[in-house]
């Protein structure tokens, strides 16, 4: 197996229709055009795979890429990105994630693995440095995460220990939103990766590995380590906050900003003192038990917590508020359960949220009824619902069939698509867009649907930008400041490193260690230019699979609902979104309407083969 500086220069194809395995070679000027990661990821899924394929039959093509940064001492540099097309959106599926398995890949000697076809029964794929295999599953499917996980574990007697990648039976039962779970509790959640490997009948991936690429310059590499650290240590949230609080402590801040979504959006409203029941600091004082890191990263935000016998992960800030208030529930417990629940079952909690408030405004508008939901009562508040409905979802069961599609397909069933706070079909994380203009664009614009992450997270450009700080409700400012968060975000999910980083420094210590990995000129202009490629790169496979400009827009309610920020009513009106809208475009480089330049598609080299 050929190794370059910080990469292997090799992709794993992984056939489950034809049970062949094959090795492709994976050339220099992939990393140096993609980094890595996200970037490497999409470049691959658009050469192999006809972009208007059926997201749920056997044509769609799943990658996921890991960066030179991995398997080295880059902090939080543990993450992998996985791409296919959405079953949830009928876009480009993207999903990110940190534990341990994205580096146990990378272990096995492969920067990149994509898995095609589909099998004729359930299949696990092993993937080991002297060989990999496709193997039967049938002893594991139908099992939940931790179960297939424990199961999967006790048959290897290996040292190190397997990676295991794996979905529950929400997966295999293709929920639109289910996940793929690695660590037990680490999800690569959003835009429905789950029912695209249960589709495959592929219900788990283990690797297993000691390998690691060398580097061309340790000098240079050991600067911008140095440099990273320092800065690491002396920014507030990354040294104190996030270990004390993990991502629950932004509840009551993002209140304070009036973001904080309430019954389906319908408003920011909330009682102070049933808040305080599911902060982070109530999480921390009631049902923490240690704090957790994902590999390599001395942030250590993970917040493992029990609840009676059981216990996990989280909960998260996005589930605690999708699942919570977003529903009006305000239990911490109950939430908690849920949520241990759902990356049992392997479940998006944000999606998850976002479609039982959905139903719960469309119970309480009488669009639903008993009868209709099989004798639930799906009230705003009613927390004792919680377990029997994430069940129901997973296992499509009863009126389970339905919340299983997401809350778009379940509106539009029921004649009131406007009660889904969907974009692209997908359901809007935990910040009100009506409370920045910013965060608004940055939900509009994303290449996923609705997603903070590759949207960009604008909350940190408004409050936590310091001197980049920008004001939430700037017209002018947003579109470029939003695509600034975009591209940031690309080159952190390219280079398999946290968001987190982003609050303590920007790009230049990033180009130092992978210039320093590859031997390659990995400038912050550079790195600049990289993610406009890249996110062209993602707009080139939307279009292909249909997306047209209107799609980049929000729901009605944004627009005709005001709610109060900062003591005054603010919505956000047709006119304004097509002024951002058309602003961001021209900030890309594309045409009015969202299309791709000459040129632009001249640098893609779209009709190039790379693999």
């Amino acid at each position: 197996m050929p190794s370059e500086y910080g990469f292997y220069g090799t992709l794993l194809e992984i056939n489950l229709t034809e049970g062949k395995i094959n090795q492709k070679k994976l050339t220099p000027d992939l990393i140096e055009n993609y980094l890595g990661g996200r970037g490497l990821a999409t470049r691959i899924l658009y050469e192999n795979i006809d972009p208007s394929c059926d997201p749920l039959g056997e044509h769609n093509v799943l990658v996921i890429a890991t960066s030179p940064l991995l398997k080295t001492k880059a902090p939080t540099a543990c993450r992998g990105h996985m791409v296919f097309k959405s079953p949830l959106t009928g876009m480009l599926g993207s999903s990110n994630c940190g534990g341990t398995w994205a580096s146990r890949l990378k272990s096995t000697g492969y920067d990149a693995l994509m898995i095609k076809g589909k099998a004729s029964q359930p299949v696990q794929v092993d993937i080991q440095r002297e060989k990999t295999e496709i193997r039967p599953a049938a002893e594991v499917w139908g099992k939940d995460v931790h179960q297939t996980t424990d199961i999967l574990s006790s048959q290897k007697n290996s040292s190190p220990s397997p990676g295991i990648l794996t979905i529950g039976p929400a997966g295999e039962n293709l929920c639109l939103y289910s996940a793929v779970m690695n660590d037990k509790n680490r999800a690569y959640g959003r835009s429905g990766p789950g029912a695209v490997f249960g589709s495959k009948n592929l219900k788990a991936i283990t690797v297993t590995g000691k390998m690691s690429p060398p580097l061309k310059d340790k000098e240079r590499f050991q600067s911008g380590l140095d440099q990273a650290l320092y800065m690491m240590k002396a920014a507030p949230i990354t040294k104190r906050l996030l270990r004390e609080l993990g991502t629950s402590g932004l509840l009551k801040l993002i209140h304070l900003m009036d973001m904080l979504p309430h019954q389906n959006f319908q408003d920011n409203l909330h009682n102070m003192k049933e808040l305080d029941k599911i902060s982070g600091e109530t999480l921390r004082e009631s049902i923490l038990e240690r704090v957790g890191a994902c590999y390599g990263c001395p942030v250590a935000c993970q917040t493992h917590t029990r609840v009676g016998e059981k216990k996990g992960e989280g909960p998260e800030y996005e589930t605690l508020v999708m699942i919570g208030p977003n529903c009006g529930i305000y239990n911490l417990k109950a939430v908690a359960l849920a949520n241990y629940r759902c990356n049992e079952l392997g479940l998006d909690t944000i999606s998850l949220g976002g479609t039982l408030a959905c139903a719960m405004e469309l119970y309480e508008k009488g669009i639903l009824d008993k009868k209709t939901t099989g004798g639930i009562p799906l009230n705003f508040g009613n927390e004792s619902l919680l377990p029997r409905l994430v069940d129901l979802i997973a296992y499509r069961k009863a009126f389970g069939e339905k919340l299983a599609e997401g809350s778009f397909r379940l509106a539009s069933d029921f004649h009131h698509p406007e009660l889904s706070m969907t974009i692209k079909k997908m359901e809007i994380p935990a910040y009100d867009p009506r409370s920045s203009f910013t965060q608004a664009l940055g939900y509009m614009t994303s290449p996923t649907g609705a997603c903070h992450l590759r949207g960009g997270y604008a909350v940190s450009l408004a409050f936590f930008g310091g001197t980049k700080e920008i004001p939430r409700f700037s017209i002018q400012q947003s579109p470029l400041a939003i695509r600034n968060m975009q591209n940031l975000g690309i080159i952190q999910d390219s280079l398999g490193i946290c968001r987190f980083t982003g609050f303590a420094f920007s790009t230049e210590p990033w180009a130092r260690m992978m210039s320093g990995a590859t031997g390659m000129d990995f400038s912050t202009s550079q790195l600049q230019k990289i993610s406009h490629r890249i996110a062209s790169m993602e707009r080139a496979f939307n279009l292909q699979a249909g997306l047209k400009e209107e799609d980049d827009c929000l729901p009605d309610r944004f627009s005709h609902e005001s709610i109060g920020v900062e003591g005054k009513d603010k919505l956000i009106s047709p006119e304004l979104i097509q002024r951002m809208r058309r602003d961001y475009y021209q900030s890309r480089g594309w045409s009015p309407k969202g299309k791709l330049s000459t040129l632009i598609r001249a640098d893609l080299q779209l009709n190039k083969r790379y693999t």
